[in-house]
């Protein structure tokens, strides 16, 4: 396991090694998870250096507890949580729009379709989480829409990717940010982040993921109708509501790999079918953390 863990480390090295001595911005991408809520209180005791500014962007979807959780950390952080959205529609809005009145389609979550195409990508992410937090880093900035950024790299984005999850580490979409994972510097992984919090006397923070996000397993998926009804019945909704996919795709579209609509899914088992691990592979590594 050291071994592994040594090699992925060194493929990753020149995501690790690059420091900004005195950023002008030192901001974290709170997701609200275990990962990125471990690092907020880390700075706030001092175990890692101050932030400026922790920003949430919210989907609008985020399961209730997550809601709840994030009032109860703000109470713990001696800097701001800025909270920001796409403007115009949540996520789910939008995602609802491209099935059902032919919008066009820009961000769509990753469904299941009973047709050739399997999984679509994912664009969620990366339209409603990376780029909305992106626009907020230009305004603190004081950038002007349309202009351009420094030439130098003057921020540091912190971003809540444990050991266990590095292969999402990705560099910034802006040249003036650095991004930094500081739980990996630390040889940190989601376990030893819950340990971490434990033993300080901290909840158990939640699982952060939008309500009707493919990426759960069986576990998750029973976890959400047994314990979380109001969330179970917001995705029993919503799974019925793209089945028509959007406009040219074929097939229909689901959230479950079974790919029956969410309240027909046999949670009965204990194993994922094949579901996948929440955010292994997902693309713009600020989801789930």
């Amino acid at each position: 396991m050291a071994s592994e863990l040594a090699k992925r480390i060194k493929q990753k090295q020149s995501l690790l090694d690059a420091t900004l001595e005195n950023p002008e911005l030192r901001i974290l991408s709170l997701g609200a998870g275990v990962q990125s809520s471990t690092i907020a209180l880390m700075s706030a005791r001092g175990d890692l250096p101050r932030l400026d500014y922790a920003i949430f962007a919210d989907t609008g979807w985020e399961p209730k507890a997550v809601y709840e959780w994030l009032d109860w950390l703000e109470t713990k952080l001696p800097f701001p949580v800025l909270r920001v959205q796409r403007q115009g529609e949540d996520l789910g809005q939008h995602a609802i729009s491209i099935a059902t009145l032919d919008v066009t389609r820009t961000a769509s979550p990753p469904w299941y379709t009973a047709g050739p195409d399997g999984m679509l990508p994912k664009q969620c992410s990366g339209e409603y989480k990376t780029r909305v937090i992106g626009r907020k880093v230009r305004e603190l900035l004081g950038l002007a829409p349309g202009q351009r950024g420094p030439k130098e790299q003057v921020v540091e984005q912190w971003i809540g990717i444990s050991k266990d999850e590095m292969q999402r580490m990705r560099h910034s979409e802006q040249k003036f940010t650095l991004n930094r994972f500081p739980l990996i510097e630390k040889r940190m992984s989601r376990i030893d982040c819950i340990k971490w919090m434990l033993e300080r006397q901290y909840p158990r923070p939640p699982k952060s993921s939008c309500i009707f996000c493919p990426y759960r397993g069986q576990d998750q998926w029973r976890d959400m109708r047994d314990n979380a009804p109001e969330d179970w019945e917001a995705a029993v909704a919503f799974d019925k509501s793209i089945r028509p996919g959007f406009f040219g795709m074929e097939g229909q579209a689901f959230l479950h790999r079974q790919r029956v609509p969410l309240d027909q899914v046999d949670l009965s088992t204990a194993a994922d079918q094949g579901q996948g691990a929440l955010f292994d592979e997902e693309c713009e590594g600020v989801c789930g953390v």
